[in-house]
């Protein structure tokens, strides 16, 4: 799992990639992956796993709100057994599905002393609650989720970038052609200032 978080560069298939790993790995019914907003500080429900998982994908827990938000507020993964009976217990989202959440474990992805976002799986299969030993697993795993994030992020930053660059190489390219092509003194000066125009807006 570790070999193919570190070989997906693109994002969307990368966070699939870990939410799926992290309900198998802990042979969970149902789980989210929630990635912060930087504007909002509000927890985006990235991707779902389970019976329901499209109604959720999109929406969002406010700041704080629920078990992933006690996650990100304490930097500490949580496990809450019998969820529905905690003070921190937000209800929305399985009123919103229908789908009845009876244990979960939140794990904070973090890189240096940045949370990205929230690892969270729900029920396990055969029923258990979870143990420290499923919140140490997860850890590990949120652990490197987090550094595979924030490559895919760093790679798709350079693509753009270079992407920018290509696009604005090929535009002087066509500066020149069409200066090139002009020998009159007046409609050089026109072609250049117009372009200069176009380009800074």
């Amino acid at each position: 799992v570790g070999r193919n978080l570190t070989s997906t560069l693109e994002l969307n298939p990368l966070l699939n990639l870990i939410l799926s790993s992290a309900v198998e790995i802990l042979q969970c019914e149902a789980g989210s992956l929630f990635l912060i907003d930087p504007q909002t500080d509000e927890l985006v429900f990235e991707v779902v796993t389970g019976p329901v998982a499209s109604d959720l994908v999109g929406k969002r827990l406010p700041a704080g709100k629920g078990m992933a938000g006690q996650a990100v507020e304490t930097g500490e993964p949580v496990i809450a057994n019998d969820a529905r009976r905690r003070k921190e217990w937000f209800n929305v989202p399985d009123q919103q599905t229908g789908f009845t959440t009876q244990d979960l474990l939140a794990v904070p992805m973090k890189i240096k002393d940045r949370t990205l976002g929230v690892i969270e799986v729900i029920n396990k299969q055969d029923g258990q609650p979870f143990l420290n030993e499923d919140q140490e697993i997860l850890v590990t795993f949120a652990s490197q989720a987090a550094i595979a994030i924030e490559n895919a992020r760093l790679y798709t930053l350079t693509d753009q970038a270079l992407n920018a660059r290509v696009e604005e190489l090929s535009v002087m390219q066509r500066i020149d052609r069409e200066l090139n092509t002009s020998l009159d003194i007046q409609n050089a000066l026109e072609i250049t200032l117009g372009w200069a125009m176009r380009q800074s807006n």
